[in-house]
């Protein structure tokens, strides 16, 4: 059977953007919100596991929210069966943990909902093709939530690729360089215990792919990948510092670097290198003004029927790399021959 990519795709224009939460955690609440300030958006649906503390949250909430306190008050759910179900949303902005990442999406979308959903949508190439494959399928829109592609160094430095003051991207480099100190959640550490390569690489690769114009201009063609071993954390299979070299059909390249353990200073370390000038960074956009930018913008291309920034080949393309570099770091740092999503 013929495949119909998404590339490009436009639904219709929608007046009001309702939207169903999954996950009323940290970020699930910081992105309601947001959005209780967003034009032509509307919170239709809230879903937590945990009823009761979701249920608090929006009790102790009410009173400063608009959104939660007007006459459409949203519906509250604990399965997120049902706010895929619901032909009360549009939209399902999932907030979970990585492993639920994809399941929620997909039932989303075979439900006729567009998804969004939080970094990294997927930690497999099965569920990155599965991602593509349901998306093209149902005519949905698949997008991921990596608001680093809203930090103001990228911005500025799109624009300039684009009216050509940059010249030529030859290389990015980027990176997710974060010691987890207290924060690490169960299913994080489960993943650094038994798997090796960079776990969270979509900080860098989104913004790297953007410039070079990855499936719309060029293809990654070739990954390779080393780590370190666990110095830090004895029982992490995963490496203190892993690093991963990609090389384009156009012969363009991008590095990126991974470490969670370490005692270092938060960094992207931004770096662009054109045939004109260069950009290195390691920018200090807030968290929140990223995440403002990117929600706007979603509503905004929702709203208006315009394609998304982030579409589901550039979702299955920055997430593919967790499991290529555990690959190409188990064959010893071989080489591995990058997947092309769009066909």
């Amino acid at each position: 059977m013929t495949r119909q990519t998404v590339l490009g795709l436009r639904v219709a224009p929608m007046e009001e953007v309702r939207v169903g939460f999954v996950g009323l955690g940290e970020r699930g609440q910081k992105a309601v919100k947001r959005f209780s300030e967003i034009a032509h958006a509307r919170v239709a649906a809230l879903c937590d596991t945990d009823e009761e503390r979701m249920r608090e949250w929006v009790f102790k909430e009410s009173g400063h929210l608009p959104i939660l306190s007007d006459h459409r008050t949203p519906k509250l759910l604990n399965n997120y069966e049902e706010v895929c179900l619901s032909p009360d949303v549009d939209l399902v902005y999932v907030c979970t943990d990585w492993a639920s990442h994809t399941p929620i999406a997909l039932k989303a979308m075979e439900n006729g909902k567009h998804v969004a959903i939080e970094v990294p949508a997927a930690t497999t190439l099965a569920d990155c093709w599965a991602l593509v494959e349901t998306a093209e399928r149902t005519r949905r829109h698949c997008t991921m939530l990596e608001n680093c592609c809203y930090a103001s160094c990228h911005l500025q430095t799109l624009a300039a690729t684009r009216r050509g003051r940059m010249g030529t991207i030859v290389h990015v480099e980027g990176a997710y360089i974060h010691p987890m100190d207290d924060r690490w959640t169960p299913w994080r550490t489960e993943a650094n215990r038994q798997l090796r390569g960079d776990l969270y690489p979509t900080h860098g690769m989104g913004p790297a792919c953007q410039l070079l114009g990855i499936h719309r201009t060029d293809f990654i063609e070739t990954l390779v990948s080393m780590d370190t071993n666990a110095f830090m954390r004895s029982d992490f299979r995963n490496g203190d510092h892993t690093t991963t070299l990609m090389r384009t059909r156009l012969g363009k390249t991008i590095l990126l670097q991974h470490n969670v353990v370490d005692p270092h200073e938060y960094t992207r370390r931004y770096h662009v290198v054109g045939t004109r000038r260069s950009v290195e960074s390691s920018d200090d956009t807030p968290h929140s003004l990223m995440s403002q930018r990117m929600d706007r913008r979603l509503v905004e291309c929702l709203h208006k029927g315009l394609p998304l920034d982030i579409d589901v080949y550039d979702v299955a393309e920055w997430c593919a790399v967790s499991e290529l570099s555990r690959l190409s770091i188990e064959k010893e740092s071989m080489p591995v021959a990058y997947p092309h999503f769009l066909r």
